[in-house]
């Protein structure tokens, strides 16, 4: 089993780290280039072609990077352009329009660095990434001599204004079973997660309730919506094929492109921010409610519909499941009916008619997904009624543009503590 961790890079790296990464951007925008050139003169070239042109084109630079790292680089691009050929025949295959699908065009001015099991070394207990022959090193002290990656990849981190180096371990199944019950018994806590169309989450741990603002979300998918209909509008009014069904076509795959790029770009950081929540709270386990099938069984208006239809519970899911599992969280989910109706203190059902939970037997009142939340919870750990009425208010998160994560993942293997052990 592969494991990835993350280690940063001292500062007096970090000029180094720059540079390689400049240089990896210049061979990535050479092979663009070139694979344009040739696309645009019709001409067909295989990778034995593509391969000897590049080696040729960086043969006549000084680049600091290693020979793996260049080729690497290169390959990236040619990677990127068999994929679209093969989209672009798939698409043909089915009758679809391919005007969509492009090319690899777009140059990197930086670019990632990767490291391959040749160009890692352990030296007097340091790790070392190597660079070109003469040139310097990268060296990582405090590390755990047993332990050799076999593949690194140097990246820059945006929120951090540094560079890191994300370093893929092979680790054996019977101690990665250890250390994960290990995990589970120091992170008992379990978070119950409840994901809806006005509050994407929703969370409970057994004591705080944590709401998820969805307003900007969802003025961003509203936006969308008003964009498309615009769109749709003015091509409904053009001859299709023509100049100006083609510019139109143009501008809505730039507006949507954009806007596509910022939901998830609001999806990314809650969920960054919900599992950074878990790490500094020692929860081990997040519950989340199995929303699937509810757009077969649901029928309202022409709204109500839209809205379900457009609401991205698999996509929060997805993404909340693969963080929780590179910080070794566990992940499961269990089935959400009735979970917004029944109250957690009687358990009697009330149809709640705003966002405000009312129970009609035993007054108790609260938010209506915090209270979806709170029976996820009870039907995961199959307690019994909790104690509601010792309940605090619940606390929100607001989305905003440098939203981070509240903890930082620098969790490695090969860290040292004060007794010469591993972390």
């Amino acid at each position: 089993m592969d494991k990835t961790y993350i280690l940063p890079i001292p500062e007096e790296y970090q000029v180094l780290a720059r540079e390689l990464s400049k240089q990896s951007g210049k061979i990535y925008s050479k092979a663009v280039s070139f694979l344009k050139r040739m696309n645009k003169k019709a001409i067909k070239i295989s990778k034995k072609t593509f391969d000897r042109y590049m080696e040729w084109w960086i043969h006549q630079r000084d680049f600091v990077l290693h020979s793996q790292s260049k080729q690497v680089a290169y390959r990236q691009v040619w990677t990127n352009y068999i994929a679209t050929f093969r989209k672009i025949q798939k698409a043909k295959k089915k009758g679809k329009s391919t005007s969509q699908i492009r090319l690899p065009y777009k140059n990197k001015k930086y670019n990632k660095v990767v490291y391959k099991d040749s160009a890692i070394h352990v030296e007097d207990n340091k790790l070392v990434f190597s660079n070109m022959r003469g040139m310097p090193k990268i060296r990582l002290s405090d590390i755990n001599p047993d332990v050799k990656p076999k593949y690194a990849e140097l990246l820059y981190h945006t929120n951090m204004k540094k560079y890191y180096l994300h370093v893929v371990v092979e680790i054996e199944k019977k101690k990665e079973k250890e250390k994960e019950e290990k995990k589970v018994e120091k992170r008992g806590k379990i978070l119950a997660v409840d994901l809806g169309v006005i509050h994407p989450m929703v969370c409970f741990d057994g004591q705080n309730v944590l709401i998820y603002n969805g307003g900007v979300l969802n003025s961003k998918i509203r936006y969308r919506n008003k964009k498309i209909a615009e769109f749709q509008q003015k091509l409904s009014l053009c001859r299709k094929g023509s100049k100006r069904f083609k510019k139109f076509e143009k501008a809505k795959r730039k507006v949507l492109s954009k806007l596509n790029n910022q939901i998830r770009d609001v999806l990314e950081k809650y969920t960054s921010h919900l599992i950074g929540y878990c790490i500094k709270n020692g929860i081990g386990t997040i519950v989340i409610g199995d929303a699937t099938g509810i757009r077969k069984s649901k029928k309202y208006n022409k709204v109500a519909n839209q809205k379900i239809h457009q609401w991205l519970f698999k996509r929060i899911e997805k993404r909340l499941k693969a963080k929780a599992i590179f910080a070794e969280i566990k992940f499961e989910k269990v089935r959400e009916n009735w979970t917004s109706q029944v109250c957690p203190v009687c358990g009697s059902k009330n149809k709640p008619q705003d966002r405000n939970y009312k129970c009609n037997k035993c007054g108790f009142r609260y938010h209506r997904d915090g209270v979806g939340a709170i029976n996820i919870y009870r039907k995961y750990t199959e307690a019994e009624p909790l104690v509601v009425g010792q309940l605090a208010c619940s606390t929100g998160v607001r989305f905003r543009a440098h939203l981070c994560c509240p903890v930082e993942w620098n969790i490695h293997l090969w860290k040292k503590d004060s007794t010469g052990k591993t972390a």
